[in-house]
């Protein structure tokens, strides 16, 4: 539990298990920060890969993955990354079950986590992934707040990368003297790095937000987790 030694608690979130998140994790290690990288691990092969804007975006291996993720946490992002709103019940835990077993059998550990691909999800599937072991699920509804949410299976991140608020909303965050916790939650892909030239930007927000005294750097599952069971007013 990091409250309350620590008031603040700053936690990053990337998806889709891609060929650029090896130069976002040196930039992640230079900094001090932890990520969660969410992962499809029926995408490895070059026959899934795809273009943006031009840019051809590649998944990394399976033993790609073990290496460049090593220090960070890994979570579930399904299988093969469909909409799960349009799966059956039994397609939806196919999905999620197959991409969990893979995880274990490549990092051997067991993930918590998941993102909802394209940010697609209902009630039914909160409930369905109430079946699983997992013990949170990320939106992609950005809700510009860093107070503690009750409902991990429907969290909403603080904002994505590319936000244009987040430099008022990380000042506000580094300059906050609240004495409840609060959770700075940023999230994104690392090849938008290439396709949108944010390079210098992320690295810029990294900078700005590292090694400030008083803040906690975890993964989702670190940051997260230790209030699962608290009951939020």
């Amino acid at each position: 539990m990091w409250y309350p030694k620590y008031q603040k608690a700053i936690t990053l979130s990337y998806d889709d298990g891609i060929y650029q998140d090896k130069r976002l994790v040196e930039l992640l290690n230079r900094y001090g920060l932890k990520a969660t990288f969410n992962i499809n691990t029926g995408l490895c092969d070059p026959s899934h890969d795809f273009i943006i804007h031009g840019h051809t975006i590649s998944h990394l291996s399976w033993n790609d993955m073990k290496t460049i993720y090593r220090g960070h946490e890994v979570a579930v992002h399904t299988l093969t990354h469909p909409h799960l709103t349009h799966l059956s019940d039994q397609e939806v835990l196919d999905e999620i079950n197959r991409d969990i077993n893979n995880i274990q059998n490549i990092f051997h550990i067991e993930p918590v986590g998941m993102v909802y691909p394209y940010g697609s999800y209902d009630d039914r599937i909160v409930n369905l992934i109430k079946e699983t072991k997992l013990r949170y699920a990320r939106t992609v509804e950005s809700n510009h707040s860093t107070h503690l949410q009750e409902d991990l299976l429907r969290f909403r991140p603080t904002c994505h990368q590319h936000d244009p608020l987040i430099h008022h909303i990380v000042e506000d965050f580094l300059n906050n003297t609240s004495n409840h916790p609060q959770i700075l939650y940023i999230w994104g892909h690392s090849y938008e790095g290439d396709v949108d030239h944010m390079w210098e930007d992320i690295e810029a927000l990294f900078k700005k937000i590292a090694f400030q005294p008083g803040i906690y750097y975890g993964t989702n599952e670190d940051v997260l987790l230790p209030f699962s069971s608290i009951q939020i007013k």
